[in-house]
């Protein structure tokens, strides 16, 4: 069976195949094209607001040749959609879009994430000494560093406000005439991925504490006019932090 199915995708992928019905093999194209662009929309959508729905199709159109469909879930399907973006020469003049791919998947992988981080708090007694501990994150977060104003062209294209809306892609737009980047910080503390700009101080400790450092190791890492407390207190405050370990 497992034969059967690889032959049949790659006679749906590559071409004609005689063991099966050309007639037949269309139409498996057209669905999974169909499939394909529903899937990627889904997953990229600040890329489909940026380029428009008519070249958004037939960037998958092409696509779909680069990276193949092998487990059968369209969901993680174009996770390689960014670097592609990155090399496609009809894309070359908008630098930026394959970095706001990235946020898309980063966000779109965060709302896949297990809930397990979410819901696995400790207790800390108040004999422990909280700086020889690491601290726990909510699901889905990360971060993503940019020369480009990917947070701004983010939040523009998720807000259904015009002013604000607006004003966020004339900021995006005079931060890329001044080749002004962002640091973009995901997470999922519901249902839903959140994202705001992070400076490269506070950018710097979340990759750090990621790796496990305790808090104490990865203070002495960033400047010191980062204050842990008012960041402990608005990041659980913002279901950002969910523990210790």
């Amino acid at each position: 069976m497992n034969n059967y199915q690889t032959q049949l995708f790659e006679a749906i992928w590559d071409g004609s195949d005689k063991a099966f019905n050309e007639h037949g093999l269309n139409i498996y194209r057209q669905n999974l094209v169909m499939n394909a662009e529903r899937a990627l929309s889904i997953s990229y959508p600040t890329v489909v607001q940026l380029v428009g729905e008519e070249f958004f199709s037939l960037l998958v159109r092409d696509f779909i040749h680069y990276e193949k469909l092998s487990e059968g879930d369209w969901g993680m399907w174009g996770k390689t959609f960014p670097e592609w973006v990155e090399k496609n020469e009809s894309l070359l003049i908008y630098p930026y879009i394959s970095d706001c791919a990235k946020l898309d998947w980063l966000c779109h992988k965060a709302e896949r994430d297990s809930n397990e981080q979410i819901k696995s708090e400790i207790e800390i007694s108040n004999e422990k000494d909280l700086s020889l501990l690491s601290i726990r994150y909510c699901a889905g977060t990360s971060v993503l560093t940019s020369d480009y104003p990917i947070v701004d062209i983010y939040l523009a294209h998720q807000t259904e406000n015009a002013p604000d809306r607006q004003n966020l892609m004339m900021q995006a737009k005079q931060k890329l005439s001044e080749g002004i980047g962002q640091n973009a910080l995901i997470w999922r503390p519901h249902w839903r991925a959140l994202v705001r700009e992070v400076n490269t101080n506070e950018s710097n400790w979340l990759i750090k504490t990621f790796e496990g450092h305790s808090i104490s190791s990865a203070l002495k890492t960033v400047s010191a006019t980062f204050n842990f407390e008012n960041w402990l207190h608005q990041s659980i405050s913002d279901g950002l932090v969910t523990g210790f370990y």
